[in-house]
């Protein structure tokens, strides 16, 4: 569903940018980048001939980020980083604002995983505009992550409390986060405040395998087995039905502590 709506919208995108891009084009550019456009639309993104109209269309608007990015967003998804950064890092030149620059932090944190520099993007961003938002999430989520990912415990469990605390802000209270919360205390060694914080998540993520499984991980370490093989079925069987991450890029991009398949076959001893 989330594929076919892609496809779907992509083009209501496209023609809703290339309108306001037309200004500065005599009626030939126009018609040329109007016909590109349309035929683009019949194309998969990610598909050659989808980088080809692209091309055409950038030769028309050579300095319209918005294409740079359209370029390097599919090349992301199909897990050519580096070709796809090429293009990215020309939109981040052309553009006058943070967009894509904060875009590009987000590919690097999940897509690319170089968590370094990533840090260094979000952390430059934060200067900027302490309270930006990417991906439905505050910069402090996604910096988190980075240090998790390096084995910063301490340092993540700070930035995603900050990011928990954003969300209270508005009376919101979002699941990845206080998974992560749960995660980083399970590494920690800190069983109880991560079945806590794990118990939280799954009170707004209902059947959310990841966090039930972190939880059976964490009772098991406290002499729970009984409770935490089962509570490791459960999380299975949601898993099996899709009750993992339904993050928007998850489709694409596994996310840290993400389970699997093989989460589960390695533990068939618990």
């Amino acid at each position: 569903m989330k594929t076919f709506l892609l496809f779907v919208l992509f083009p209501v995108i496209l023609f809703s940018q290339t309108s306001t891009m037309m200004k500065n084009l005599d009626d030939t550019q126009k018609k040329i980048l109007l016909n590109l456009v349309k035929e683009d639309a019949k194309v998969s993104i990610f598909s050659i001939q989808h980088q080809q109209y692209l091309d055409s269309i950038l030769i028309i608007l050579p300095k319209e980020a918005f294409f740079w990015q359209q370029k390097a967003m599919p090349l992301f998804k199909q897990k050519k980083y580096e070709l796809g950064m090429v293009y990215l890092n020309k939109a981040v030149e052309l553009d006058k604002t943070n967009h894509y620059k904060e875009y590009r932090a987000f590919i690097k944190c999940v897509f690319q995983k170089n968590y370094t520099e990533a840090l260094n993007e979000f952390k430059a961003l934060s200067e900027e505009n302490e309270n930006g938002v990417i991906m439905d999430h505050p910069y402090t989520f996604w910096m988190a992550l980075c240090y998790l990912q390096l084995n910063q415990f301490d340092v993540s469990k700070r930035y995603m409390e900050k990011a928990v605390a954003f969300g209270k802000k508005y009376n919101e209270v979002n699941p990845y986060e206080m998974f992560y919360l749960g995660v980083i205390e399970y590494e920690k060694g800190n069983y109880q405040e991560a079945i806590k914080n794990l118990d939280i998540s799954l009170k707004y993520y209902k059947d959310f395998a990841d966090a039930k499984y972190y939880k059976a991980l964490s009772l098991a370490r406290t002499d729970k087995k009984e409770e935490a093989g089962k509570l490791l079925l459960e999380s299975k069987e949601n898993f099996e039905i899709g009750k993992s991450f339904n993050e928007g890029n998850s489709l694409y991009e596994t996310f840290p502590y993400q389970v699997s398949r093989l989460s589960y076959v390695s533990l068939e001893a618990l």
